[in-house]
């Protein structure tokens, strides 16, 4: 079985360091108590309020600390922040074994009994499940942010605080919305997909619905949805193309239908032989009126003076009418309906 590892070295090796840095810190530790009381012993202090002018007590205390500071080589910054620690934690009231920096952080909290108390109470580790003290964990007990957040609801609020510039957020959302899981997820939430709706733009939304509608039994539904609104429909009747589309769709539907009558239908022969029977008639009507009207109209025409453009259109005219007639003949004759180009550039008047 391999050795555990941690980083490049063996767990062993691991704490073996881990022993001697921890004495290290210790050491770290009491030498920057130490600074912080010889600190307070250079300015102690002062209750808030007295005699002094606050701007002459604190440019004192910053004098002489600076004087310090400088003679030992650290900042005044580091020095004022010992010093501060020191003064909330008297020596009888440090911890053994928990580091300065942790008594640093807890110093944040106002409250004295509390603060001593707290610094009792050690908490569990969430990563190792261990009870131990970490900075992380002292900022939480302080009310503070952990620079590591640990649970969900530590690193919401990290992610909003860095997504206060609208640029940062627009790229993190942009890249967590690229994983399918996170943006189904996202989009169960009214309130995220009625935000995203309203934010699209019109090009956007058609876009969608697009990429929605992209199956034919998906885009049924919600085109039949849009269709029902009066002020939809007449944009849509507008338009050449979508209305010649829903014609041909209810022609289409039309043929089906009686399609599917005919072929399923237990009275579909009597009615096929009913329409054959009104076809026969309505052909003979036709005939007949043609014969009729042409009959009643040709004695009308006596002594009648033609001009030239009336001639030619009616003669034109009995030509389309001859032309049908040998049509129907070769119909009635051979049971072919079919029309040549010719005859059909006639009947169209070309």
């Amino acid at each position: 079985m391999p050795e555990e590892k941690i980083g490049q070295v063996s767990r062993r090796r691991y704490d073996e360091i881990i022993s001697g840095d921890r004495e290290l810190v210790a050491q770290i530790g009491r030498a920057m108590f130490t600074i912080g009381d010889h600190a307070l012993e250079i300015e102690p202090v002062r209750p808030v309020g007295g005699s002094a002018p606050a701007s002459d007590t604190l440019f004192g205390v910053n004098a002489s600390l600076q004087v310090y500071a400088d003679d030992i080589g650290l900042s005044l910054k580091t020095v004022l922040h010992y010093r501060f620690t020191s003064h909330r934690w008297p020596a009888d009231r440090c911890r053994e074994g928990v580091s300065h920096k942790v008594h640093a952080v807890l110093a944040n909290i106002p409250d004295e009994d509390e603060r001593f108390t707290a610094i009792g109470q050690v908490p569990v580790d969430e990563v190792t499940g261990v009870r131990r003290w970490t900075t992380d964990l002292a900022k939480k007990r302080a009310g503070h942010r952990p620079e590591r957040p640990g649970t969900v609801e530590e690193k919401v609020e990290r992610i909003a605080d860095l997504a206060v510039d609208e640029d940062v957020a627009v790229t993190a959302a942009r890249d967590v919305l690229r994983r399918p899981a996170v943006a189904a997820r996202l989009l169960q939430d009214n309130d995220v997909r009625r935000t995203l709706n309203d934010a699209a733009t019109p090009e956007h939304r058609v876009e969608a619905v697009h990429h929605a509608v992209a199956d034919d039994a998906a885009a049924a539904k919600p085109a039949s949805d849009v269709l029902r609104r009066p002020e939809v429909a007449a944009r849509v009747a507008a338009d050449d193309r979508a209305r010649l589309a829903v014609n041909r769709a209810q022609a289409e539907r039309s043929r089906q239908q009686a399609e599917a009558f005919r072929r399923e239908s237990p009275v579909a022969p009597v009615i096929r032989q009913i329409e054959r029977t009104e076809d026969f008639v309505d052909l003979l009507g036709s005939i007949h009126r043609f014969v009729r009207e042409a009959s009643q109209a040709v004695p009308k025409l006596r002594d009648r003076r033609w001009s030239g453009d009336e001639r030619e259109v009616v003669l034109a005219n009995v030509s389309r009418a001859r032309a049908v007639l040998d049509w129907l003949e070769t119909a009635v004759s051979t049971g072919r309906v079919d029309m040549d180009e010719e005859l059909a550039r006639m009947l169209r008047g070309e």
